[in-house]
């Protein structure tokens, strides 16, 4: 497989901070230039560039100082998708959220390719997965190839613990990451990978298994650890239902806060994913 698959959607996404790249692309640099993005007017003394004097605004200033137009450059960015591909991620019915991860994957890959931005992928479990790490970069027919093992995965690691360490395979300067888990292991451990990442800007993205909302108030029910197989049967009961949903509530609660105190807010999953709206949620920043 050399490209992409041309019936793949696009991601939508934006960043609010300046970036630095020298790389030409479609977001805000930190540096004044030809861009055509309007920034303010200022004194020819100021921004000496006879091609951008306003003429307009030069005749109305009201100090009589010939103004022009400073614009900003624009430039690209690195986008690296983060997935956690523990079992629990395959726990879903049909192995719909690590299916929705590649799908995911698949569309940022693509528009990154249109903005001319770069792309990476970090997949994780107890381990970084060397076997599926793409380096932030715009080689077309690597970035086909770590997708193409992406879809065909079957997850194996009982945890994600190396979500820790999430930040040694990020690129040095501001990237935006797009985390993407069910994030179903202690927050203390994601408070950690957060603070690991405080550089960048980080947009989590939640998978939920919809049976987890869906118990009977009465009768046996068998659960199932989704990363060590390990099962146990339970009396299901209306209080132990309200209780159930009590303490989901509770960690949902407990989670969306913690995104909040290192950037950006969750976008929840609760079942299948739609590219459309985390788009406009990625854009609203």
């Amino acid at each position: 497989m050399s490209m992409l698959d041309e019936t793949t959607a696009y991601l939508d996404y934006a960043v609010r901070w300046r970036a630095g790249q020298a790389l030409p692309g479609r977001h805000t640099s930190r540096t004044s230039g030809a861009g055509g993005h309007f920034r303010a007017y200022r004194p020819f003394w100021q921004v000496p560039d006879a091609r951008k004097i306003d003429v307009r605004r030069s005749i109305v200033d009201p100090f009589d100082d010939i103004m022009v137009r400073q614009t900003d450059d624009r430039t690209s960015i690195p986008i690296v998708i983060a997935a956690d591909v523990s079992r629990s991620m395959q726990a879903t019915a049909d192995g719909a959220s690590i299916k929705s991860v590649a799908r995911l994957a698949e569309a940022a890959a693509r528009s990154a390719h249109r903005a001319g931005d770069a792309f990476g992928l970090i997949c994780f479990d107890t381990e970084l997965r060397d076997d599926l790490y793409l380096p932030a970069g715009r080689n077309r027919s690597a970035t086909a190839d770590s997708l193409a093992k992406l879809r065909a995965l079957q997850p194996v690691g009982c945890g994600a613990s190396a979500i820790t360490r999430l930040a040694s395979r990020l690129p040095s300067r501001r990237t935006l990451v797009v985390l993407a888990s069910d994030f179903l292991f202690p927050l203390a451990m994601l408070e950690q990978a957060l603070a690991d990442l405080a550089m960048h800007d980080v947009a989590p993205v939640v998978f939920h298994e919809p049976r987890e909302t869906r118990q009977p108030r009465w009768g046996l029910m068998r659960l199932s650890d989704a990363e060590t197989g390990e099962s146990r049967l339970l009396c299901m009961r209306p209080a132990l239902a309200r209780r159930w949903q009590a303490a989901r509530a509770e960690w949902r609660e407990a989670l969306d806060a913690t995104f909040l105190r290192h950037g950006r807010p969750g976008f929840h999953v609760p079942d299948k994913l739609d590219l459309a709206r985390l788009g406009e949620h990625l854009l609203a920043g």
